[in-house]
């Protein structure tokens, strides 16, 4: 019975160090346990930062397509203003070359008409009139 008892005695005292050990176990896996649900709560709440950013960025992306558009139809506009300047300035510039030319010209033919009413006779003076022509 001794034995029995000493048998026994060990053995609870090998299952009390055994059970302590255990419990101390449970105690880091309990540390983990709350230590992972806290790390679930961040990724839970970083998922939804990240769906609120995705949504952001997906709204940034469609306003920034609107307004590269919007850019480039106006530059379509002034591109086609600055072509209705360039051609008017074109067809003024051609305007006032035109009348420039036309001057020319009529400076050119008054000269001719000028140079056919005021011929010189060589050898005529002064004192005759050059348009009465008499016979000699």
């Amino acid at each position: 019975m001794k034995e029995v008892m000493s048998s026994l005695m060990d053995q609870q005292d090998r299952l009390g160090v055994e059970n302590t050990a255990l419990k101390l176990r449970v105690a880091e896996c309990e540390k983990i346990r709350a230590i992972n649900l806290e790390l679930k709560e961040e990724i839970q709440e970083i998922r939804k930062q990240n769906d609120i950013l995705k949504t952001t960025c997906q709204n940034n992306e469609s306003s920034l397509k609107s307004l590269q558009a919007k850019v480039q139809d106006g530059i379509t506009d002034r591109a086609e203003g600055y072509l209705e300047v360039l051609r008017r300035q074109i067809q003024e510039n051609t305007k006032v070359t035109v009348i420039e030319a036309i001057k020319e010209k009529e400076d050119l033919v008054w000269d001719a008409e000028d140079k056919k009413k005021s011929f010189v006779i060589y050898g005529m003076r002064k004192k005759k009139n050059p348009n009465k022509l008499t016979r000699t």
